[in-house]
């Protein structure tokens, strides 16, 4: 009933894929009946060192054609612009249901035909349809001669507490009569005033609270982390029933966003959740809300005392709180074993590279990542147990939109290169939310929702992120390896596009140079071919780039994303991993600058990032001085000072004409090579003096001398080792394309990375169609906006329903009279 805060404040589209390939990794549909089918796979593992390749000419002019290859058909990203500024990390109930208005729009409702067989074709098998009738004519609860349920008839002096009772009778009746004693499994409990704390990706002591809950016992659920007596929170209820009186007033839009915050709790308490069906009832209607990672659709108002919807809501009232934990959304692949109430070990059932069933053991009862939105990727990754090796792998769900290809088209790519996950398997439709919403082979695409497809990957790393370093060493190496990797997939023809904290992985113990550490989270990749457009990004995102932050008037013609936008995101990885931990990785009091980019709009995100990059002095207030040595210090200064330098120029093309800067973009992107080159330089730089002995660690020395050693080695420009160096590359050879090379001496490095081990020469390839910049492919999609209204045609009948005027957003987060291509 509320929600509180405390403390301060399908067919696949087959012309998106390259040409001669109709799917990924040439995969078909998996139109069978049986589980789902997983490709062969064999399992590569890289554990080689480095070493200098032959050819690096070829490899300079590799990226130069990655370039022309994954930019040329992408179109920029749309200038319009609907973030919201929020008060703090767990937001107010207010910023809260803005934010999740903008994350499920557009949503659907199913006018009265439409809506009425989407909910009498739900758990068709929970209950014979003669038993359902007998029920009705024989229970105390149901007038079947008046046909009305035992609810109190509408009146001026009804209120909603009036209802509680009646509807909790009822639904133990039903419960009582179709499960005899199992129905002690499902408790429906009376939680308006109980108090179901919420699960933030920061601390929080917010709470909310359903009418009616649905506690329930089995493998899926565990009791809460908090909350009180009754022992009842989203971790363990099967479903909620949200109940309201007539003369209230409620729209559907305002019941929506109610439930959608329950809703989004129980995605977030129950990793394994599918999809989330509930009802809304008053005294003469039910209205069924479906959520899924598609979104939301929901039904008209259903008299619930009609004889053939009451026999409906019997079945929903089963089905929502089944037995069976597949009916209530979740994915029982997974299992626990609980105890006393608490998960204690559990299990991942998957199909291995050879299409056979596997079983792995959790290392973990709780996922290593987890997903704080209900639409999207619902990306969910689990370490898991190899039963052969007794190797620790990492094992990754997500809801792919249809749109785009799936994670192993770019994972094969990256068969055998250093810095780069290796995948062991892959399971490559395991669901659609178009079956969930009994939508048939196609979704509503003319409605402008978009069917997701559940996949399943397992990966061959021990699933622990860069946050998890124990030495300052340790983190600049993999992160230094994982940029290496980035350079590596995009000679590969592929953007990663989306570098987070949680995308770069540390190496296995004791992994050589090259794989200490690893990228992964390719689904948001892109290359020739493949969807132009990015997913919507988190409301909490705080990696994104000033370009690609920048929309609205004053930057009239945004960039598309480059291998640019993914550098700097690095920088911002490292900003996080420096000012929220010390050197040793013990994590610290969270400072203001990354916490604050969380809560902004994306202008004044932009705005401060960009102070940020060229601010050439450690903020006192940072403690950086006291808890990094300076080669950290040295490394973050002039990474960002050259960022800084770079975005100007940047933000200068974003105000020019696509045609009258394509030349300048041109000449800017193809210094790839030598960007990378930087790059790697500043982490070799770093990581020399550490081995060096020299680099003065806080811990090794008191605090006065740390201070003073730190002030007098930093550089007074965060280029001066770059300008100190004399420049020697271990490349350079009389075919060198020396194009690459700026011959400012400011960027000269003292040591420059190793590149990726090469086993075999670059493939030959075609020349590529895509060689301009900024442009869109040929193949266009128009998008129509409608009215906001009902429309009664074509079936299934649906209503795309905008929320307060809200332009409407597509699944790249893109407006639609913005985008008309991809």
């Amino acid at each position: 009933m509320s929600t509180s805060e405390t403390g301060s404040p399908s067919p696949f589209d087959t012309t998106r894929f390259p040409p001669g390939q109709t799917s990924t990794a040439d995969l078909a549909v998996d139109d069978t009946d049986g589980p789902p089918q997983t490709p062969p796979r064999s399992r590569t593992t890289v554990t080689t060192a480095l070493t200098v390749p032959e050819g690096v000419d070829c490899s300079a002019k590799q990226l130069k054609k990655s370039v022309n290859t994954v930019l040329g058909n992408e179109a920029p990203p749309s200038p319009h612009s609907q973030d919201i500024k929020m008060t703090r990390g767990d937001p107010l109930v207010k910023e809260r249901k803005e934010i999740l208005k903008k994350e499920l729009q557009p949503v659907i409702e199913l006018e009265d035909e439409t809506g009425m067989c989407f909910a009498s074709s739900l758990y068709p098998n929970v209950a014979e349809t003669m038993s359902v009738k007998q029920f009705l004519q024989s229970t105390e609860v149901y007038d079947w001669k008046n046909e009305r349920w035992d609810l109190p008839p509408t009146h001026k002096e009804l209120k909603e507490l009036m209802m509680y009772p009646p509807l909790i009778k009822i639904l133990n009746e039903i419960f009582k009569r179709f499960w005899g004693d199992n129905a002690l499994r499902r408790e429906v409990v009376d939680t308006h005033l109980t108090r179901l704390y919420h699960k933030e990706p920061v601390p929080t002591d917010n709470f909310s609270s359903p009418d009616i809950s649905v506690k329930a016992m089995g493998s899926s659920f565990q009791l809460p982390d908090g909350g009180d007596a009754t022992g009842i929170g989203y971790s363990n209820i099967a479903a909620f029933f949200e109940v309201k009186i007539t003369t209230q007033g409620w729209t559907a839009v305002e019941e929506l966003l109610q439930l959608a915050g329950y809703t989004r709790q129980i995605f977030i308490q129950q990793p394994n959740r599918r999809f989330v069906r509930t009802l809304i009832v008053n005294e003469n209607f039910f209205r069924l809300f479906h959520f899924d990672r598609s979104g939301v659709q929901y039904t008209q108002e259903i008299d619930i005392h009609k004889r053939e919807n009451a026999e409906v809501f019997v079945r929903l009232a089963l089905g929502l709180c089944s037995l069976k934990e597949s009916d209530i959304g979740l994915d029982d692949s997974l299992e626990w074993k609980v105890v006393n109430g608490r998960k204690v070990s559990g299990t991942l059932k998957t199909r291995d590279e050879n299409n056979v069933e596997i079983i792995y053991r959790l290392d973990d009862v709780e996922p290593t990542a987890l997903f704080y939105e209900i639409r999207g990727r619902g990306v969910t990754s689990w370490r898991v147990v190899d039963p052969a090796s007794g190797q620790i792998l990492l094992v990754r769900d997500m809801w792919r939109s249809e749109r785009r290809l799936p994670e192993d088209f770019y994972l094969e790519r990256a068969r055998g290169k250093a810095g780069l996950v290796q995948m062991i398997s892959f399971e490559f439709n395991r669901g659609e939310t178009a079956q969930l919403r009994k939508s048939g082979d196609s979704p509503h695409s003319s409605f402008r929702w978009y069917n997701r497809i559940a996949t399943r990957i397992v990966l061959d790393s021990h699933g622990k992120s860069i946050k998890h370093f124990k030495s300052p060493k340790e983190l600049l190496c993999a992160l230094r390896d994982a940029i290496a990797g980035h350079r590596a997939l995009y000679k590969k023809e592929v953007l990663h596009r989306q570098i987070t904290l949680d995308n770069v992985m540390l190496g296995r113990p004791g992994a050589l140079a090259g794989n200490r550490g690893l990228l992964i989270g390719l689904d948001l990749a892109k290359s020739e071919g493949s969807d132009a457009t990015p997913e919507r990004h988190s409301a909490t995102e705080i990696y994104r780039s000033i370009a690609i932050l920048r929309k609205g008037p004053a930057f009239p013609f945004p960039l598309p994303h480059s291998h640019l936008d993914d550098l700097e995101s690095f920088v911002y990885v490292l900003t996080h991993v420096m000012l929220n931990y010390d050197h040793t990785g013990t994590a610290r009091e969270a400072v203001d600058v990354t916490r604050g980019w969380s809560l902004m709009s994306s202008e004044d995100e932009a705005s401060n990032k960009e102070a940020y990059l060229g601010q050439s002095y450690i903020d006192l207030g940072s403690n950086l001085r006291k808890t990094w040595p300076p080669s950290c210090i040295a490394l973050l200064l002039a990474y960002k000072r050259w960022l800084f330098e770079l975005n100007a120029r940047k933000m200068e093309l974003a105000n020019e004409e696509p045609e009258d800067r394509k030349g300048a973009l041109k000449e800017l992107m193809h210094q790839v090579w030598n960007h990378y080159r930087i790059v790697l330089g500043f982490f070799d730089t770093a990581i020399g003096k550490i081995e060096s002995g020299n680099d003065l660690i806080p811990s090794a020395a008191p605090q006065v001398a740390s201070v003073i050693t730190v002030t007098e080695d930093a550089p007074s420009s965060p280029l001066a080792p770059v300008h100190e160096a004399s420049f020697s590359s271990p490349f350079a050879g009389s075919e060198d394309d020396v194009s690459e090379v700026q011959e400012n001496p400011r960027t000269f490095l003292k040591r420059l990375p190793v590149d990726d081990p090469e086993d075999q020469p670059e493939a030959k390839r075609d020349s590529s169609p895509f060689t301009g910049f900024g442009e869109t492919p040929s193949r266009k999609t128009r998008y129509y906006d409608f009215p906001i209204k009902r429309i009664p045609q074509p079936s299934p009948k649906v209503n795309r329903q905008s929320l307060d005027g809200i332009p409407e957003e597509d699944e790249a987060g893109e407006s639609s009279d913005e985008l008309d291509t991809l």
